[in-house]
């Protein structure tokens, strides 16, 4: 008779967060036309901005395991790169005006 297949306990990774304030600016949405089927989830640049600083100093902080690590600079340097970019055309519009 066959052994039954043994099974690979999954592991599960977990972080306790601590509470952090950040000061960012704090920007209004664009205002635009709401019909009835959209919400008021929106994500200003500021609040990008929030979530770059607390990634960056949970890292500092070490809120991440070595396994982790990888994947949140991933995460983070993606995040920088789109708001250095949004940060380019803001001053190259104030430029040209």
């Amino acid at each position: 008779m066959a052994k039954p297949a043994k099974k690979k306990a999954s592991k599960v990774s977990k972080t306790k967060v601590k509470e952090v304030e950040v000061e960012a600016p704090v920007e209004q949405p664009v205002a635009a036309e709401q019909g009835p089927e959209q919400d008021d989830a929106q994500l200003t640049i500021a609040d990008l901005q929030a979530i770059a600083q607390v990634i960056d100093m949970a890292v500092r902080r070490g809120a991440f395991g070595a396994s982790e690590a990888r994947d949140v600079g991933i995460i983070y340097e993606k995040l920088a790169g789109f708001l250095q970019v949004i940060s380019d055309q803001k001053k190259a519009a104030e430029g040209g005006q």
